[in-house]
């Protein structure tokens, strides 16, 4: 199909441009007859001239050459009709083979542009004969090249471009600009006793080994409004609580005591606070904390951190400040002993 396609396009151009070469042909041997007559009369009246004879032979070659391109030819003569005769015929002539060319030329012109959207191949092998046709007949048959108008289209392309990617750079630019940086936690600031017990390498076999263990993960990343203490002992924490903003104890620090024993953690750490105590129903003066999670509630999985942030949120969840009914009683007592069998206010401990 695609070689019915290819000479299709290379034989039908050709055809047309042999009709205007076969007329041509024709009109050449009515003229070279013509010529050979009045060359025949010559001879007759000048027998000895042979310089004449030379002349008209160039005359008559010169003449098949540019009437085969469409042309026509002027014979000197000396009669004024027969050289308006001849210029009439090479008008004719002319206006005839540049009709023929344009329509030649307008074929071209659509075969070209047909070929260029379906079968480029073909049209790149059909360029080719054409340029090959040109340089045999010296006609033009293809259409110029139009390079000035490529050469915009390029260069506002490559404005357009420049003008996108200026765009995206300085939206990439307002991007970094505008990018909030992520908050660090902040790490708590260490003794230099704390230092050594972390520092410190201890057995897994060791009791001190899982209290060194939560005391890093207290200093590493310490909750809210919480922050710890270690001195010689790493048995003994001293827990600071700083009252959140929107509770009634804003602005007031609080310290909490926490020793852990040694069955720990199988029994819960001792936990009272030191003075100045804060006025709560479920905190006595002496320090202790009216909570269950210091004796019945007790499991080993939970750690001192999670102790001190349910304090926390106890002294959050107060809405009056007052003391426990029974704290004339319980304040004689020494604070920080087992809760193992006490008797709690509410389900609030």
């Amino acid at each position: 199909m695609l070689m019915k396609l290819l000479l299709v396009l290379c034989g039908f151009p050709l055809v047309l441009f042999a009709i205007p070469l076969r007329t041509a042909l024709t009109k050449h041997k009515s003229f070279l007859s013509s010529l050979n007559n009045n060359n025949n009369n010559f001879h007759q009246k000048n027998n000895g001239n042979n310089n004449l004879d030379n002349k008209l032979t160039t005359i008559t070659e010169a003449s098949f050459l540019f009437t085969t391109r469409g042309g026509g030819f002027v014979e000197d003569s000396d009669d004024d009709d027969d050289d308006d005769d001849d210029d009439d015929m090479i008008a004719s002539n002319d206006s005839t083979s540049l009709l023929i060319l344009n329509k030649i030329r307008n074929l071209v012109r659509s075969l070209l542009d047909i070929g260029n959207k379906k079968s480029p191949t073909l049209t790149k092998a059909f360029t080719k004969l054409l340029k090959k046709i040109e340089k045999l007949t010296g006609v033009s048959l293809l259409p110029p090249k139009q390079e000035k108008k490529k050469k915009k289209k390029t260069k506002k392309k490559r404005s357009v471009s420049s003008s996108s990617s200026s765009k995206i750079t300085s939206a990439k630019e307002d991007d970094e600009k505008y990018t909030p940086t992520p908050k660090k936690k902040k790490q708590q600031k260490t003794t230099t006793a704390t230092k050594k017990h972390l520092s410190s390498t201890i057995s897994s076999k060791n009791s001190n080994y899982r209290i060194q263990r939560e005391l890093k993960d207290f200093i590493t990343s310490p909750p809210p409004n919480l922050s710890v203490k270690v001195g010689s002992n790493i048995r003994i924490w001293i827990v600071s609580i700083v009252a959140a903003d929107d509770s009634i104890y804003k602005g007031e620090v609080f310290k909490l005591r926490i020793q852990f024993p040694r069955d720990y953690p199988t029994v819960p750490p001792s936990v009272y606070f030191l003075e100045p105590t804060p006025q709560h129903e479920h905190v006595y003066t002496n320090g202790d904390i009216c909570l269950s999670l210091l004796g019945k509630d007790w499991r080993p999985t939970m750690t001192a951190q999670s102790i001190a942030v349910s304090i926390l949120s106890i002294l959050s969840s107060a809405q009056h400040k007052q003391l426990p009914m029974d704290n004339a009683r319980h304040a004689q007592n020494k604070p920080g002993q087992y809760q193992k069998d006490w008797v709690y206010h509410d389900d609030n401990c």
